[in-house]
């Protein structure tokens, strides 16, 4: 696997043009680390602390699996409030751009960069190479998967137990109604932490508002109980 992440990030510097590297396997929703290249170990560390399973990025590529970046997912007014955001700043870097690893149709890990003038959004030609890396570092895993060194990645079922554990209960609790507080409350967490994963479930989900994320959560868990 070492060999696998030393030839991304080789690819990654070449064509994207930022040194550093995290190349992580999902064990369910939990990104495991199995390389990284110039990326101080505290900042892994804190990756895993503060986003971990519950990292917007990854939620984004379970939905459409193309490279993305921060801003894209939060949008520009709110990247800059964002935990993502306050995480890169604290390690000296301001965007990022995060790439799926694919088996047999489905995420079964990422590609992270972050570098400084990078960018929030990056340009559409940095991520056209990232996701051509992507897909060629996705056929080298396929390969190691068939020797029988990785697991294959579960197939998905509905939408709301796809997503990590902590964002599938904040969709659970906003489908019952309960508002930003009662949820903190339920869960131990602050209000800006809810309001960031019912921002990131609105995104996921394609609604405008609350209302409309609510109601998608019900019709879906509906046919998931009817199946």
């Amino acid at each position: 696997m070492s060999e696998l992440g030393l030839a991304c990030q080789r690819a990654v510097s070449r064509l994207v043009g930022t040194p550093t590297l995290g190349f992580y396997l999902l064990d369910g929703s939990m990104p495991v680390l199995k390389y990284s290249h110039q990326v101080d170990p505290g900042m892994l560390d804190d990756y895993t602390d503060r986003l971990g399973a519950n990292d917007p990025l990854i939620e984004s590529l379970h939905q459409r699996p193309v490279a993305t970046t921060g801003m894209s997912i939060y949008g520009d007014r709110d990247w800059r409030h964002s935990e993502m955001f306050r995480l890169l700043r604290r390690w000296g870097y301001d965007g990022n751009l995060c790439g799926p690893l694919c088996l047999d149709g489905a995420l079964a890990g990422i590609l992270y960069t972050a570098g400084l003038g990078h960018g929030g959004r990056s340009d559409e030609l940095v991520r056209a190479r990232m996701d051509i890396i992507c897909r060629a570092s996705s056929m080298a895993l396929d390969r190691i998967a068939e020797s029988g060194f990785v697991a294959h990645a579960p197939s998905g079922g509905c939408a709301e137990a796809a997503l990590p554990p902590r964002s599938a209960e904040v969709a659970r609790l906003v489908r019952l109604g309960r508002s930003n507080k009662e949820i903190a409350r339920a869960m131990a967490i602050s209000e800006n932490t809810v309001k960031e994963h019912v921002a990131n479930l609105r995104h996921r989900f394609g609604v405008r508002n609350r209302t409309e994320l609510a109601a998608r959560l019900s019709a879906q868990a509906g046919r998931a109980a009817s199946a």
